[in-house]
């Protein structure tokens, strides 16, 4: 369900859209995969390729070590019928002990140069005492009797072979606080074959395992251990640590391991000779270090697919997604009465041609728009005059009565004046024929008006002005404001039967001329005011003057926002006009009503 109305969303884009978010998932998708592989293969091939070369080396280095031992241990085997060994030990009163230890010194020392991997070697009595020959320093002995070691009975049970023991299991300690690998052996006489002493000769783990680091990438390192006992370490100490906590068995060959932020590769290899373990460690992380211009090469592989996938979104948004956007919002512009030429593209390719199409379309529409609109002002603009006109014999009708009501009472003072006003009232209206006129003679008209209102309601209505002095210069359409005070008057003030106020504001903001009529009268309910601002004329309203003046307003201003209307029920009522002030600063070549 979810898919599907993800699926149903997508489709519902734009086209625009859907090419972006398909390209952006293909070059994401394509990178992921790309990542992957490439690493996928390089963990592979580099795992293959170091698991077969470390092995090799692994077991080179075994084989040396076991090849090593064997050649020192044929060398042992010669060293112990020699005639210094054989009379040391069998001087057994020490008659000649000086001589005797001289000799034998000489000669170990002689071995030790044609075996340059031996630190030192001991000839030893039963009684404990030795002679040796060391490089360095000949090793401290720890133990009292030979009796308590723990190859004191294998030595024997071997009748002369040798046993290799790290240390010489304990018995032996060295001031380098380094392992030595001790070759034991028990030395019988040529004579009749019975014991005489014992043969140890030490050699360096360091020395003996030396080519086995001698890789300057320090990418691997190596342990090795005899049993228990650890005969070469890591280098790496956070290694030795974690070797502590398991064991040795558990570890099988190949085996990845993490320490910390660290990646090694184990490799476990186990001679025969020596029952020694051969533990090689490989980081990957320093690997893949040292093979960081094969990673810079994927990443430039990379940066390049994904330049083209990149030229070719950009391609296919500058010549197939932008043009057809831009062609939607030109379309979409038509639906609030834009019908401007989309200019997109100009080439004659299928999107050139949409275009075409649709300019030709507008075209079309455009003419039946101005043909349809003509025909409408032509329509509004008789309405209108005819509206005009019910408007002035119905005041001069009021006029007239007001007058006749004067002169029958007997007040030709005020029936005088009165005819004076209506005398002026219609020269102001009249215009010399101008239909529009300036703020100062429109001010005019609704003065002498309201004056014929007063002597026809008097004490009835006050009316006020608050009038900027530097607007009386402006021109607007002539009787605009003379239907809206009728309006305040008729509508607004006598329905209340109470006194009222009708006040005329004219001022300018930064942009508009606002001319406002309010009044403090009966007010409208929302729905009186729907129906003002309905499009059908009905002259039976009570307000068709104010609507007249509306529609008069925004025909000639050519904009339906120009007035605004505030009432409420028994509050009163609030008539403004926004004028632009640039519209205001033209002059007889207005439309005409």
């Amino acid at each position: 369900m979810y898919l599907q109305r993800m699926k149903k969303a997508f489709l519902n884009l734009s086209l625009t859209s859907k090419l972006k978010y398909t390209y952006t998932i293909l070059i994401f998708v394509c990178i992921f995969c790309n990542l992957i592989i490439l690493y996928g293969f390089f963990s592979r091939e580099m795992q293959k390729t170091l698991s077969t070369l470390t092995s090799q080396t692994v077991e080179t280095v075994s084989k040396n070590v076991d090849s090593s031992l064997t050649t020192i241990s044929k060398t042992s085997t010669y060293l112990l019928g020699t005639t210094e060994v054989q009379n040391y030990l069998q001087d057994i009163n020490h008659s000649e002990y000086a001589i005797l230890s001289k000799q034998l010194r000489n000669s170990l020392y002689m071995s030790l140069e044609s075996m340059p991997l031996v630190s030192s070697i001991i000839i030893m009595q039963p009684s404990g005492v030795y002679e040796g020959a060391a490089r360095y320093n000949l090793p401290s002995v720890q133990m009292d009797s030979l009796e308590d070691t723990p190859w004191y009975e294998e030595l024997y049970s071997k009748k002369g072979a040798p046993i290799l023991t790290i240390n010489g299991g304990g018995y032996f300690t060295f001031e380098d606080d380094k392992n030595y690998v001790t070759l034991i052996r028990l030395i019988n006489s040529t004579e009749d074959a019975h014991p005489l002493g014992y043969m140890f000769i030490n050699i360096s783990v360091d020395s003996l395992l030396s080519f086995a680091r001698e890789d300057e990438s320090n990418y691997s390192d190596f342990y090795v251990s005899s049993g228990t006992d650890t005969i070469l370490p890591f280098l790496n100490d956070n290694l030795n640590l974690w070797l502590q906590n398991v064991s040795l068995d558990s570890i099988y060959n190949k085996n990845i391991i993490k320490i910390g932020h660290e990646r090694y590769l184990l490799l476990k290899f186990q001679t025969s000779n020596l029952d020694w373990n051969y533990i090689a460690a490989i980081n990957y992380n320093l690997l893949a270090h040292q093979n960081r211009a094969f990673i810079i090469i994927s990443i430039i592989l990379l940066l390049i697919s994904f330049g083209f996938f990149i030229l070719i979104a950009l391609g296919t948004n500058r010549f197939i997604t932008a043009p057809l956007s831009q062609l939607m919002k030109a379309m979409k512009k038509s639906e609030t009465g834009d019908f401007n030429h989309a200019n997109v593209t100009s080439y004659h390719d299928e999107i050139g041609q949409l275009q075409n199409a649709y300019n030709d379309m507008v075209d079309k529409i455009q003419q039946l728009l101005d043909s349809k609109v003509s025909e409408q002002k032509k329509l509004r603009k008789a309405e209108l005059n005819v509206l005009q006109e019910q408007i002035k014999p119905h005041f001069l009708y009021n006029s007239l009565g007001a007058i006749s009501y004067l002169v029958t009472s007997q007040q030709n003072e005020k029936a005088y004046d009165l005819i004076i006003s209506l005398s002026e009232y219609y020269r102001e209206s009249l215009s010399k024929g101008n239909k529009v006129i300036p703020l100062s003679s429109e001010i005019n008209i609704v003065q002498n008006y309201l004056k014929l209102q007063k002597v026809r309601f008097p004490e009835i209505f006050n009316d006020e002005y608050e009038i900027q002095e530097d607007v009386l210069s402006y021109r607007i359409p002539r009787l605009i404001l003379q239907p809206l005070v009728e309006n305040s008057l008729y509508h607004g003030i006598i329905p209340t039967c109470d006194y009222g106020t009708i006040k005329v504001c004219i001022y300018t903001d930064s942009e508009c001329l606002i001319i406002c009529v309010s009044d403090n009268g009966i007010g409208m309910t929302q729905a009186d005011l729907d129906r003002i601002w309905m499009v059908q004329n009905d002259s039976s309203s009570q307000s068709f003057g104010l609507r007249g003046t509306i529609e008069r307003m925004q025909i000639f201003y050519e904009t339906q926002d120009i007035c605004t209307i505030n009432s409420k029920p028994n509050e009163g009522t609030t008539i403004t006009f926004s004028i632009p002030l640039s519209r205001t600063e033209k002059q007889d070549e207005q439309l005409s009503f």
